[in-house]
């Protein structure tokens, strides 16, 4: 099937003024058309596209420092599980806890100190559960020397020994020798006991 011919020859008799202004309708309608049909669209796709790779960024950026802290929050939190299980290991069972303060006993007579108080207070659980704190109200009578080197002592154990409430009263003479009064607390700190698991009665 043949497609119609077009007769241009109507053209020849416009004058070249008209033809140009013609010709320069058709240009601009050309133009407009690719403005409004091609251009703006593309424009705003352009725009969307903009928009949605800063939106992109911008979590890439969040992500990456969540990613960062989480880091850090994983490092520091190995680090206190590494203290943590170090104190831990310092931690003795109850009665270990409880041998310990018998030693002590035996020590500050071995060095010289008399003994005049040993009172152990109530354990307790401390409200962290991680530890249970077992005091012993104290007072000695011996040299001023001998009682620190007691305490020297009791500062170079492994086990976790704290020393609080320390007063020393005036010195006197006993028996040729310079005696002081010293009163003090001794709290040692034990493991606290393992959680019962409860046991579930099965009836037949």
């Amino acid at each position: 099937m043949e497609l119609p011919k077009v007769n241009l020859d109507f053209l020849r008799a416009v004058p070249l003024q008209q033809k140009l202004a013609l010709l320069g309708i058709i240009v601009a309608g050309i133009g407009l058309g690719f403005y409004y049909y091609v251009a703006v669209p593309k424009s705003d796709e352009i725009t969307r596209l903009d928009g949605a790779v800063a939106k992109l960024d911008a979590e890439i950026q969040t992500t990456g420092l969540k990613v960062k802290h989480l880091t850090e929050l994983v490092a520091a939190n190995k680090q206190l599980e590494e203290a943590l299980k170090r104190k831990k290991a310092q931690l003795p069972p109850e009665e270990e806890a409880a041998l310990l303060l018998k030693q002590l006993t035996d020590l500050g007579v071995r060095l010289g100190l008399d003994i005049k108080l040993w009172k152990p207070g109530s354990s307790s659980l401390d409200p962290s559960k991680l530890f249970v704190r077992m005091p012993v109200s104290v007072e000695v009578a011996g040299g001023y020397h001998t009682a620190a080197l007691f305490f020297d002592r009791v500062n170079k154990l492994q086990r976790i020994i704290n020393v609080s409430n320390l007063v020393m009263g005036s010195p006197r003479i006993e028996q040729d020798r310079v005696v002081i009064q010293t009163v003090f607390d001794l709290t040692a700190f034990a493991s606290p006991p393992a959680p019962v698991t409860p046991t579930t009665a099965t009836g037949k």
